[in-house]
């Protein structure tokens, strides 16, 4: 079982482990934790106050920002929670000092293990709504209640702040327009093609309000991953299980120093592989991988042949053929899922 370790008692510093999806933080986390001290551990009961609206901050490095983040969000939420990251700066003291409650990740876990813990937070102290905000101070505290107003309005269980609702995207700038519209639409895309669902139009904003319906589901999803994608595994994650999306008009700045730890390519990357392997079925991308390493291997005896003759280019054939036959006979059980993998 994993549980979280509190090193002092006088702050919050959890260590889950590392992992790539949300399991990690599900499995054990429910409040209970392994006190570190003298070498033993005895289980105590961590106890949080019930809340009406939880403001989840997830924040790394954001020391010069999150105090006024907490500060705007205080007044919009009956707790303000900030997950710090890892940050090697004065995040969390910054953070504590302007009222919020502060849980600090040992280590740099990734953008959807703060979230993770976010959800975990508001599953244990059963809140009607939680809206998860950026430490960075781009989110408009103002619109918070807008947010929630819609979704208890609506009954939606997932609310977005939008940049392209009402045409408020004209502030956006170019480059980042142009990456958003690629990702919007191949999220879209994947989204109608696995679930038939109509999509959203900001399939990257992090400025969410999540119902209780919600938040118990993403607590206990396995598939949603640690680093930055976890905005689109949630998406996804929702559509599997028939959420209710509603989205609303927000503006994002854009005029602040370091609006983003992680570099805007690497970041679009990242977001194109995860809607990769979510959209195209396990079995094809075995059967992929299975062809494309086919042809690889006989690329590699075509050149063998022609640089060096018919000699070489068969005994490096006979070579594959008795090492694959080495390796089924020595690992029955590994052959079968290296040669079967396309009849699966």
């Amino acid at each position: 079982m994993n549980r979280y370790t509190i090193e002092a008692a006088s702050e919050d510093r959890y260590a889950p482990s590392r992992d790539d999806s949300w399991a990690g933080f599900n499995n054990g986390a429910t409040g209970e934790a392994e006190q570190s001290s003298g070498g033993s551990a005895s289980e105590i009961r961590v106890e949080r106050p019930s809340s009406t609206v939880l403001i989840g901050i997830p924040a790394y490095n954001e020391a010069k920002s999150i105090a006024g983040v907490v500060a705007d969000a205080m007044a919009h939420a009956d707790e303000v929670l900030v997950v710090d990251d890892g940050s090697d700066d004065a995040t969390s003291e910054r953070a504590r000092e302007a009222g919020a409650t502060v849980i600090t990740h040992e280590t740099n876990m990734g953008y959807g293990a703060a979230l993770g813990t976010i959800f975990r937070h508001a599953y244990t102290t059963d809140v009607d709504h939680l809206v998860t905000v950026d430490g960075d101070g781009q989110h408009d505290p103002k619109d918070i209640s807008k947010l929630i107003g819609t979704q208890r309005s609506s009954g939606a269980d997932i609310v977005i702040g939008s940049r392209f609702v009402d045409g408020v995207g004209a502030d956006i700038p170019v480059y980042r327009r142009v990456g958003l519209a690629v990702v919007n639409t191949l999220t879209n895309l994947g989204l109608w093609l696995r679930y038939s669902s109509s999509g959203v139009s900001d399939t990257q904003s992090g400025f969410r309000a999540y119902g209780r319906g919600a938040i118990e589901t993403m607590v206990m999803a396995d598939e949603i991953g640690t680093g930055m994608g976890a905005s689109l595994d949630i998406l996804f994650h929702a559509a599997r299980e028939g959420d209710e999306i509603e989205e609303v008009s927000t503006t994002i700045r854009y005029d602040i120093d370091e609006p983003s730890t992680q570099s805007p390519v690497a970041h679009g990357l990242g977001l194109l592989v995860a809607i990769f392997f979510e959209v195209v079925p396990r079995r094809a991308r075995r059967v992929g991988a299975g062809v494309s390493l086919t042809v690889v291997l006989l690329s590699v005896l075509v050149v063998l042949y022609g640089v060096f003759g018919a000699a070489v280019a068969g005994a490096f054939g006979a070579f594959l053929f008795g090492a694959g036959a080495a390796i089924r006979a020595a690992f029955p059980r590994a052959s079968r899922s290296i040669f079967g993998l396309a009849n699966r």
